[in-house]
């Protein structure tokens, strides 16, 4: 497997509970299984949900490094983590102006959670202004904008209000995972143990996983060529 290094990407929303630490730990998981280096960086240090699943994992179990880091460290942090790391995933806190941009600048990619609700998307069109933002300033020095994918979290096909927030994210520019992921038991269940889903008894949320850290692993490897 040809390993790839200096990848920063961060799960991250305005609001909260769009599952941002359950999909940062669970790539995290799923990637160091595949071998990568990997580390996850904690920005939440009133909840600090990321370190708390690491300290529930077993000691027989792949190791996950969390790094608790406060918005005035975290773009130096992440530098030097990035040094040492395949991947350093950012799980971002619910957040306040300062941090989100701090966030962004961190950030080689960035994955955004949406669960169906109207609230989840109108804090997603709060995001992609401060996100705009940011890549203007990004762009004013030099520097490569933020590769931007949305995932859409706690989906229900059948369900009318999945369907109509798939619609309204559809018609921003900004690309979809194709996996979609459903709202099952597996994610809470895993997550006070410290397991990802690829390491638990449900097939269908591990194939999910499995197919989210597929398609990571293809943007990264197109975002490096680029």
């Amino acid at each position: 497997m040809q390993k790839f290094k200096k990848m920063r990407i961060s799960i991250t929303n305005l609001k909260g509970g769009v599952g941002k630490t359950t999909i940062a730990t669970n790539l995290a998981a799923s990637l160091i299984l595949r071998g990568y280096n990997v580390c996850l960086v904690d920005t939440d240090l009133t909840q600090m949900s990321s370190m708390e699943w690491a300290g529930n994992r077993e000691s027989d179990l792949p190791h996950v490094s969390v790094f608790g880091v406060n918005e005035k460290q975290l773009n130096k942090e992440v530098d030097k983590l990035n040094g040492e790391y395949d991947i350093v995933i950012i799980d971002g806190a619910p957040q306040i102006s300062e941090l989100a941009e701090r966030t962004i600048l961190a950030s080689d990619i960035l994955i955004i959670p949406i669960s169906p609700s109207i609230y989840d998307f109108r804090a997603f069109e709060n995001f992609l202004k401060k996100l705009n933002q940011v890549n203007t300033m990004r762009e004013t020095y030099g520097m490569r904008l933020v590769e931007t994918h949305v995932v859409m979290n706690r989906i229900n096909e059948r369900s009318n209000l999945s369907k109509g927030i798939i619609e309204a994210v559809e018609s921003y520019s900004i690309p979809i995972f194709s996996t979609r992921l459903a709202n099952r038991t597996a994610y809470g269940e895993t997550a006070t143990v410290g397991l990802s889903v690829v390491e638990w008894r449900d097939p269908k949320a591990a194939n999910e996983m499995t197919q989210m850290t597929d398609e990571l692993i293809e943007i990264i490897e197109k975002f490096k060529k680029e």
